[in-house]
């Protein structure tokens, strides 16, 4: 009786599933290294990202190098994180704001600090509007370029407040102060809106009429310090969620 013949090559015929499982694992971990990236910081997730997409397309032939370990900076030592790199670009904003009022002579109607919350940016004067009016000036306008250009494409939430000094007005315009108060900071709102396309709801109004001074009322120049628009742009921590911004607000 002959011998059946054995079927060579039965005990590989499943070898590639080794090689498939190999290929599923190191595109799990690919993905799980994505993720984490683009927790850390966006910009560098998409340069990740770019890279994965152009070694696919192109098969994975692209010279021999390692596209995603060519990037510059990627190194762990080299990461910044959300919180550190909001407040370099806050900083930054702040000494281009401080500059400008330097080059403009209005330094000391400008004051500015950062703290936990966020910058703030205290204009005073007439800077932004001519007494008794809600008008923005010219100047208000380019002084409102320097800071919105570099924020319109970020998220921070921003709050607007406008203040007066203590005298009197009653106009058809505006009643008291509350109104002007109110006027100033909603027509920095909408300008906002309507010039730089900002979201809306970024965007918050406080008024507070003569009620926070910063200086007594008692000569023209605390006056001036008084009647100003505080301008705070929000740490992204600090953000206010939409259902809870205030529109116009005082106390």
């Amino acid at each position: 009786m002959s011998k059946k013949k054995k079927h060579e090559g039965h005990g590989n015929s499943e070898r590639w599933l080794v090689s498939y499982a190999d290929f599923i694992t190191l595109l799990f971990i690919l993905f799980i290294i994505m993720y984490s990236f683009s927790q850390i910081d966006i910009q560098k997730y998409k340069q990740v990202a770019a890279s994965l997409s152009s070694e696919f397309s192109s098969g994975g032939g692209g010279g021999g190098g390692n596209p995603i370990m060519d990037h510059s900076g990627m190194g762990p030592g080299n990461y910044k994180t959300p919180a550190q790199i909001e407040n370099e670009t806050l900083s930054s904003l702040a000494q281009e704001i401080s500059s400008y009022s330097q080059d403009k002579g209005i330094d000391s109607n400008i004051s500015l600090h950062n703290d936990e919350r966020g910058l703030y940016i205290s204009i005073t004067g007439t800077v932004l509007f001519a007494d008794a009016s809600a008008t923005l000036t010219p100047q208000a306008k380019e002084f409102v370029n320097i800071i919105f250009n570099r924020l319109k494409n970020l998220p921070n939430h921003i709050l607007i407040e406008g203040h007066t000094d203590n005298r009197p007005i009653s106009t058809r315009e505006f009643p008291s102060n509350w109104e002007l108060s109110s006027a100033r900071s909603i027509n920095l709102v909408r300008y906002l809106i309507e010039e730089y396309k900002f979201e809306p709801e970024r965007l918050s109004s406080a008024a507070y009429g003569e009620y926070r001074p910063v200086a007594p009322n008692d000569t023209p120049e605390n006056r001036s310090k008084n009647r100003r628009v505080e301008i705070i742009i929000l740490k992204t921590k600090q953000n206010i969620p939409n259902n809870t911004a205030p529109t116009t607000a005082g106390s």
